[in-house]
């Protein structure tokens, strides 16, 4: 199943359709279109630590939260270090990560129950996977860089859904934004064997290219660790979209060489869409 580009105010944005037919989960991943940046960073960058000015990424993600009627600096979110740990928050934390200095540290994931509680998580190569369970007013956001991906961070998420709020893996749905593609995406021989050591050895995930570089598909190991730990194949939903190809939509930080900016995705319990699941 695919996730679709829409537009909207003049902003171009990401949903799944399946996650969006649920009814009790709203979700979105940005482009770069529509905002006011400049510069390397033109023109709908949603993150602090990048080339820019904090009156524009606030107004940024002002209008874009504005599509979804939702208060843009309600919401949660985590500096981002490449790892695989994850932390559930809750009404305690509403507001961390709106304003400079105020992101919770260390961690990729983010799981919450709490209605109208936007976890947004950043990326401009990195995939970011969205979780919600079906039965059960739970959401949770994933920021699958390399790192994260070799550690498993996506099965790690999952089963801890899973195995915590007692949801059969069944019921829980996933939906990945876009991300680099293999052919844009080459490491070197170390980073290589670190996924070969962790399983992910084969052509469908890993594939030489050139001397000491191989091509790496981070979207096709995150799928399949996500199988391989029971998600329905219903409920997966897979973006064909690469950032670094196309940079007319997406920040790259491979194609720009660093200098770029970052696009945000969220996800939410609806405040009345968590009455469905009272039924």
């Amino acid at each position: 199943m695919a996730i679709d580009l829409l537009r909207k105010n003049n902003l171009l944005y990401l949903q799944s359709p399946m996650l969006d037919a649920l009814g009790a989960v709203r979700h979105a991943f940005s482009t770069r279109c529509g905002g006011c940046s400049s510069g390397a960073v033109s023109s709908l960058n949603m993150a602090f630590h990048t080339e820019d000015c904090e009156a524009n990424v606030l107004e940024n993600r002002r209008r874009f939260f504005c599509l979804f009627n939702h208060e843009f600096r309600d919401i949660v979110s985590a500096v981002q270090v490449h790892g695989a740990e994850l932390v559930t928050v809750d009404a305690r934390n509403r507001g961390e990560g709106a304003v400079p200095g105020t992101s919770l540290t260390h961690y990729d994931a983010l799981i919450t129950i709490e209605p109208d509680l936007a976890l947004a998580a950043y990326a401009a190569d990195c995939m970011l996977i969205f979780f919600a369970a079906l039965d059960f007013p739970l959401v949770a956001v994933a920021h699958a860089g390399r790192e994260g991906t070799c550690s498993g961070i996506a099965k790690k998420v999952f089963r801890h859904i899973s195995e915590s709020y007692n949801v059969s893996p069944q019921r829980i749905a996933a939906a990945f934004s876009p991300s680099i593609c293999k052919n844009c995406y080459t490491v070197d021989d170390a980073a290589a064997a670190r996924f070969a050591d962790a399983g992910w050895f084969g052509s469908r995930y890993l594939e030489p290219c050139e001397e000491g570089r191989w091509k790496i598909d981070l979207a096709e190991i995150n799928a399949a660790q996500l199988l391989k730990a029971g998600i329905d194949q219903r409920h997966l939903s897979r973006s064909t979209l690469c950032t670094s190809c196309r940079d007319d939509l997406f920040y790259s930080y491979r194609r720009d060489k660093g200098k770029t900016g970052r696009m945000l995705g969220f996800i939410k319990i609806e405040k009345q869409g968590e009455k469905r699941f009272e039924q």
